[in-house]
């Protein structure tokens, strides 16, 4: 039976219905997945993979294999992060303390650091359950696969687009939201469910309702070993550097760590249940691991404050590329944090908010 003609005019319509439109229309993977992916190969370099990430602003890239034979199908392999990159490139390429094998760490092949047999998706997997995945295995891209053929990927920006979608439709219903005693826009999505809406709309209000507040802070004296036994003991991407009186000065993240340490000369191993551990593995008493924060740490950070618009902060963390956005008082002091992880969190709640509504 060939699938019913889609017309905009009737999904509107279903809208102010308050039907529920949005969640049950884009509720699989293959509904907001990127189809359009780059690749690389097993037999690229990291130099070409550090100038094939900044030309097309990604962070993780797709690894194939090179078929031996013209009809041989290129097979995915596995994935290469941004973060693998810095931990396999010299924090001294390119100043006066290189050295011969921060160069020759350029010409290395993308086998020897590709992270292989990742987490993935199938175009039909849930997007509640890819979610999930995302959150609990703490990464920010997941393969989606198809008989094991790459056919696209899903990124944390795309969770973002998906929120910024759903802030365009939110607009789009306000004319309607004015009528009918300013109906809210969640109503018109949920069907009025008198047990989703409170839950519902207070993850869709403000940073407040989603921001972590307890936070994990270090200071600007704290070492880059310290910052790294932080990172992986509470599975953090981001630690908020404060002064004495707790007010915000800098941000720390587990990318800038990777930059500082030295070159990884041996291949990386397979997996460890120790958070960032192959990344962070680096000898007991290397010195590049007793620097101190300040001289690591990014000042310039952007902050919000607890009562900044939940979409607000959704476009500043698209349109800045960045993944968290610290929360200050009026004051400048630290009262929590809000990450892309926190967005992803508060998107698997909406649709399991959505899933009992219906049953």
């Amino acid at each position: 039976m060939p699938e019913e003609e889609f017309r905009l005019v009737d999904l509107l319509d279903d809208l102010s219905a308050g039907k529920n439109v949005f969640f049950k229309m884009v509720c699989q993977v293959k509904d907001v997945m990127t189809k359009d992916v780059k690749t690389l190969t097993l037999d690229d370099t990291v130099e070409a993979c550090i100038k094939f990430m900044k030309e097309n602003r990604v962070r993780h890239i797709p690894v194939i294999d090179s078929p031996s034979g013209e009809d041989e199908k290129r097979c995915f392999v596995g994935i290469v992060s941004q973060r693998d990159v810095f931990r396999q490139v010299s924090p001294y390429l390119g100043k006066i303390g290189q050295e011969d094998s921060d160069t020759e760490a350029l010409k290395q092949p993308l086998v020897q650091l590709v992270t292989r047999g990742p987490k993935s998706v199938s175009p039909e997997t849930p997007i509640k359950e890819m979610i999930s995945i995302m959150v609990d295995n703490h990464v920010n891209m997941v393969p989606v696969l198809d008989e094991q053929n790459l056919v696209g990927i899903v990124t944390s920006t795309d969770i973002l687009k998906l929120f910024m979608r759903l802030d365009t439709i939110r607009h789009l219903c306000s004319k309607a939201e004015e009528t009918e005693q300013r109906r809210r826009f969640v109503d018109l999505l949920s069907g009025n469910s008198d047990e989703m809406m409170p839950a519902f709309s207070r993850i869709l209000r403000t940073v407040e309702d989603i921001m972590t507040e307890e936070v994990v802070c270090l200071q600007e004296r704290d070492s880059l070993a310290k910052a790294m036994e932080v990172m992986q003991k509470g599975k953090l991407r981001h630690v908020p550097i404060v002064d004495k009186h707790k007010k915000l000065v800098g941000v720390i993240s587990d990318r800038d760590v990777l930059r500082y340490l030295p070159f990884h000369s041996k291949p990386f191993e397979p997996g460890t249940d120790v958070f960032r551990g192959r990344l962070f593995d680096v000898a007991p008493n290397e010195q590049a691991t007793q620097q101190d924060l300040q001289q690591i740490m990014k000042r310039d950070v952007t902050d919000v404050l607890p009562s900044c618009d939940f979409y607000t902060a959704v476009k500043m963390l698209y349109e800045m590329n960045i993944s968290c956005l610290p929360v200050t008082d009026q004051d400048k002091k630290l009262v929590g944090i809000v990450t892309v992880t926190d967005m992803m969190r508060g998107l698997l709640a909406a649709y399991g908010l959505f899933e009992k509504s219906v049953v």
